[in-house]
């Protein structure tokens, strides 16, 4: 797609180039010249010609549209799929800092209870 992209935006400057350059020379003397002697054709190969122009230029719309479609769906895809993975991320830093409080707790007991007996073996208590 970005080939038929790039193709398309391509042929559409190769175009506008090229009018650039037609407009250019009919506004000379020789073109002038050129011009009387086309008469009515000229203004049917002039139509024809915008006629295409217009074509390509929608076709550019169509193909530049489907891309902007295409990269909001995968920047979706993307922020549903990042959610999910912080939803996780989140959810194990819980369960990691409900242990760690569970192991400070059960450690502060432990302590609690050795300096307890010590003072009890001491006579203190």
């Amino acid at each position: 797609m970005k080939n038929e992209t790039v193709s398309r935006g391509l042929t559409f400057l190769a175009g506008a180039a090229a009018g650039l350059a037609l407009g250019y020379y009919l506004q000379s003397e020789k073109g002038k010249a050129l011009r009387a002697q086309l008469g009515e054709n000229w203004s049917d190969a002039l139509d024809d010609l915008v006629e295409y122009g217009q074509e390509q230029i929608d076709e550019l719309l169509k193909t530049l549209n489907r891309s902007i479609d295409n990269g909001f769906n995968f920047a979706e895809m993307i922020d549903e799929q990042f959610r999910e993975n912080l939803g996780d991320v989140v959810e194990e830093a819980g369960d990691t800092l409900e242990e760690a409080e569970s192991s400070f707790e059960n450690g502060m007991g432990k302590a609690k209870d050795k300096l307890l007996k010590k003072f009890a073996d001491a006579g203190a208590i």
